[in-house]
């Protein structure tokens, strides 16, 4: 047959017998060996795990490769799954002896083990990665989910950082963009060519894992930051916003839920997190694997990020049903029609955010269940598994074809 089907269910950790609604996915790609690699297994688990399902659901033997951080287990759960150690990678260091065997060893990984494809996620699998691939003889598809380090270093180290992906993505089968923006700054510094790029916005939503629940009628109006403390996050603008929102309106609620840093220069000190919450400008809900109960328990997600890929976090509340607040940055902006499920505000700037806060408290019940209806079905119609999952899955397709052509 020409087209191969498969099932893929729409809640595939729900094994309860009453879920049996899905998507069919239609495919010509033969069963392969896939390589997925990225700087952490949490990243794995937790941003590509419906896209490795599909690829699990179709057959295809799969190869996670990542440094270990507890979350490998979970995704050697996956049918056809198999978890390869990165024992040099560090997200952080600049070391060039810590590079170059970072290099060396995804070299020898995908030598040894010749993958039909290798998919690589985040700055430094896409720059080592994809030289260790193209000196591999394995087809490349690196994925640009922001610029990272490039948005907010010095200039010099700006400049180095493309040198370093010119370099590296110059024999990339594909190079995946999530917004229009990262790939015109690409072209702009004629990094890669216009026909090796296209742009897929996201990395697909569970919309049936991630639906609406209903908020506990007890709590006031809440507002919820979920990331990274980071300060390129905007979190202070958030805590800033609610200090200004609270003289006014006392009842409402600020949540920060999310992990510091240690190590990252834009990481929120401890000692600025605990003045935070002894002033009580905040509550501070720690970290969590599932978010679901505290997007829940909101009102609406509020992400003042100076640049994203495509922040999953606001998805993730799209699809849950409630209204968004962010900013125009690249990234953020696609997730928002003004108005219609939540506002945008100017980056870096506390006092629009808190003034899009309180055109929020403005709203009537009716037009705040309204945003957030109309969130649910923008999660769904463009950002839903159903939407973006076959547009890799066509992507890896037509590299797999590709090459085999080659050879």
């Amino acid at each position: 047959k020409p087209y191969r089907s498969f099932y893929l269910p729409t809640n595939p950790r729900d094994d309860s017998p009453e879920v049996l609604q899905g998507i069919y996915f239609y495919t010509r790609m033969p069963l392969k060996k896939i390589a997925l690699i990225a700087n952490t297994a949490w990243n794995l688990w937790n941003f590509r795990r419906s896209l490795i399902e599909a690829l699990s659901a179709q057959g295809h033997e799969l190869i996670c490769v990542a440094p270990e951080d507890g979350y490998e287990n979970r995704l050697q759960e996956i049918r056809g799954v198999r978890f390869i150690p990165l024992r040099h990678l560090s997200r952080k260091s600049l070391s060039i002896t810590g590079n170059f065997h970072t290099f060396t060893e995804l070299r020898q990984i995908l030598r040894r083990e010749q993958p039909h494809l290798a998919v690589f996620y985040t700055i430094k699998p896409n720059i080592y990665g994809a030289v260790a691939a193209r000196q591999s003889g394995v087809p490349a598809i690196a994925t640009i989910e922001g610029l990272g380090y490039a948005a907010m270093a010095s200039p010099v180290l700006r400049q180095f950082i493309f040198f370093l992906y010119r370099f590296a993505l110059k024999d990339a089968a594909r190079v995946v963009f999530l917004n229009s923006d990262d790939r015109q700054i690409f072209l702009d510094r004629r990094v890669v060519k216009p026909d090796k790029t296209l742009i897929i916005r996201g990395t697909g939503i569970d919309t049936a894992y991630f639906s609406p629940d209903n908020k506990p009628d007890a709590t006031g109006p809440v507002f919820i930051f979920i990331g990274r403390l980071l300060s390129d996050k905007g979190v202070r603008e958030f805590v800033r916003a609610a200090q200004q929102v609270k003289r006014i309106a006392p009842q409402t609620q600020f949540r920060l839920l999310g992990s510091t840093d240690a190590g990252n220069p834009a990481s929120i000190g401890e000692e600025e997190l605990k003045q935070w919450i002894d002033e009580k400008a905040i509550e501070y809900m720690g970290q969590t694997d599932d978010v679901r109960p505290f997007i829940a328990d909101a009102d609406i997600i509020v992400l003042p990020s100076y640049r994203e890929g495509m922040p999953r976090v606001l998805l993730e509340g799209m699809a849950m049903g409630k209204a968004v607040i962010t900013t125009q940055s690249a990234g953020c902006r696609e997730t928002v029609e003004e108005g219609r499920n939540g506002f945008i505000v100017p980056s870096e700037n506390a006092d629009a955010l808190a003034g899009a806060m309180l055109r929020y408290l403005a709203l009537s019940p009716e037009q705040q269940r309204a945003m957030g209806s109309h969130s649910r079905h923008k999660a769904e119609q463009e950002f839903g598994n159903a939407v973006i999952l076959p547009q890799y899955l066509r992507l890896f397709d037509g590299v797999l074809q590709g090459s085999n052509k080659e050879r």
